[in-house]
């Protein structure tokens, strides 16, 4: 593995890590933290998400201020500053604040390594690096996480130094990412800064709706675990392990898996991902628990890959990191919205536990999986482009 690629995938497992450091010490927090209950440390985990997206979508503007790769180091300074942080503080207050830092680091840095990979890769090198960048991530959140409870048990502050690895990851992108120059469009004009096109839209819009469902899950689990008395903060972070693991199992392969699927990938990854959810909300007992995760982080394995390299798709090189900050705004956007979204439901449906939350997932997982394979198999009947997809 080159250099090069070392560096990017250090920074690409930053972008799961935001919220997976956090989500297993919540019913840690909620002891420790006065005032902390578990709706207040919903808003920890939206909080980071909303000024990733306000930042994200700054990424084209700010490269016309500094150079990316200088950029991309300032952004890797503040994740840091703002993780880390988290262990420093005395209030729900204070916390919201350091994630908000977080935020900012990781809508500044993560939309640029997805554009050094559109930049520097392309064809099939292209696709084998975005699975592979999804390997590092999904194993670093698989990892660091574990070693964060762990740290919490002993002492909530300490788990918060599992944000070190920013550090790691600035040192990297310091030493071995080229520092590229900022392109003009063809006609010698400054290229805009919101590049939309029909793939970055719908990656965008697309994965925005994963996100709002699939967040019921690392929001709820810890709390899910001690509400079915299944045990321990340490059950959740193992069982979140093994959501982990599969898509870290999957994404490697996500260059065969394309060439099979192609679009069909979408449909079955709301399948998938709707069963997980159903299996948590009407299955009970531990193997469950491990099964339901287990199901739904294969379906991120065939979806996070996705929706980057559909962007990447036809899109000019000027613009590849407006782009990916769209597509990346998605996701975030997805995760600030769905607090607010459960909670609205809960008002309409009156949820008695956590497993209506995930019911309703699978629910309109469910009608996704009907919808997109509606909407595929019409075009699967005219001719269409598939080129940018």
């Amino acid at each position: 593995m080159s250099k090069t690629k070392t560096a990017i995938f250090s920074t690409s497992l930053l972008n799961i890590l935001m919220n997976a450091g956090i989500v297993p010490v919540m019913s840690i927090l909620a002891s420790e933290i006065p005032n902390a209950d578990p709706s207040a440390l919903k808003f920890t985990l939206s909080i980071s998400s909303i000024f990733f997206v306000i930042f994200g979508l700054s990424a084209s503007f700010l490269e016309r201020l500094l150079p990316r790769k200088k950029l991309l180091l300032i952004g890797l300074l503040l994740y840091a500053a703002g993780g880390m942080g988290g262990g420093l503080v005395n209030s729900v207050s204070g916390l919201l604040i350091s994630r908000a830092f977080l935020g900012i680091g990781g809508g500044i840095c993560i939309p640029l390594t997805n554009a050094y990979i559109a930049d520097l890769f392309d064809g099939e090198e292209r696709r084998k690096t975005i699975g592979q960048s999804l390997f590092a991530a999904n194993l670093g959140a698989m990892v660091l996480p574990l070693i964060g409870t762990w740290l919490a048990q002993l002492n909530w502050r300490l788990g918060f130094l599992i944000y070190l690895v920013a550090i790691i990851a600035f040192v990297l992108s310091w030493k071995f990412l080229p520092d590229l120059q900022l392109e003009l469009e063809p006609s010698g004009k400054p290229r805009r800064l919101f590049y939309f096109s029909g793939p970055v839209v719908w990656a965008a819009a697309i994965y925005f709706f994963v996100m709002v469902l699939f967040a019921a899950l690392p929001s709820n689990f810890s709390l899910f675990v001690a509400e079915e008395k299944l045990g321990s903060a340490s059950l959740a972070a193992w069982h979140s392990t093994f959501s982990t693991l599969s898509a870290m199992v999957i994404s490697p392969l996500f260059p065969q898996i394309f060439q099979m699927l192609k679009k069909w990938m979408i449909p079955i990854g709301f399948l998938i991902c709707g069963a997980g959810f159903f299996v948590l909300a009407q299955l009970n007992g531990i193997w469950a628990s491990f099964a339901g995760n287990v199901l739904i982080g294969a379906s991120l394995g065939l979806l996070h890959p996705l929706f980057p390299y559909m962007a990447m798709q036809g899109t000019p090189r000027e613009h590849s990191s407006s782009a990916q900050a769209l597509v990346t705004s998605g996701f975030r956007l997805g995760v600030f919205v769905s607090p607010f979204f459960f909670l609205l439901a809960n008002s309409i449906l009156d949820f008695s536990s956590i497993r209506g939350e995930f019911l309703l997932s699978a629910l309109l997982f469910g009608i996704g999986v009907i919808v997109s394979g509606a909407v595929l198999s019409n075009l699967v009947r005219r001719p269409v482009n598939t080129s940018r997809i």
